[in-house]
C-alpha cells in the first residue's frame, strides 16, 4: 500500500511504535502538511511531510526505520531528525517526507 496525505492525515494525535536498535520507542504524530505539488505530473502523489514528537531520550539517527500503528499496520520510514522547538527543547522532532 502506498502512503497518502488521506491516510495518514486523521492519525495527527496518535502514537506510532519505532522499533529502534534501544527497543521500541513511542513517537506521536503530531502534523501532517500537504506540500505543493509544483509541476508534478498527475500519476505522482502531492508531497507531504509528517512531524513527529518522541522522548528526549534516545535520541533517534535519520535512518529507515519500521514503524507500527494500530490502524496503519507496519510500515518502514525514513525519519529525519529535524530542529528542536525552543518552547519544549527537551522533546525530540522527526520528519518523514514523502515526494
Amino acid at each position: 500500500m502506498s502512503t497518502t496525505f488521506e491516510s495518514v492525515n486523521t492519525l495527527v494525535g496518535s502514537p506510532f511504535v519505532a522499533l529502534t536498535q534501544h527497543g521500541p520507542v513511542e513517537l506521536v504524530l503530531v502534523e501532517a502538511t500537504e506540500r505543493a505539488r509544483g509541476h508534478l505530473p498527475e500519476q505522482f502523489r502531492t508531497p507531504f511531510t509528517l512531524l513527529f514528537h518522541g522522548p528526549d531520550v534516545p535520541r533517534l539517527s535519520q535512518a529507515t526505520y519500521t514503524l507500527s500503528h494500530p490502524q496503519l499496520g507496519s510500515v518502514q520510514w525514513m525519519l529525519v531528525p529535524s530542529m528542536p522547538d525552543t518552547r519544549s527543547p527537551n522533546i525530540a522532532r522527526y520528519e518523514a517526507l514523502f515526494g
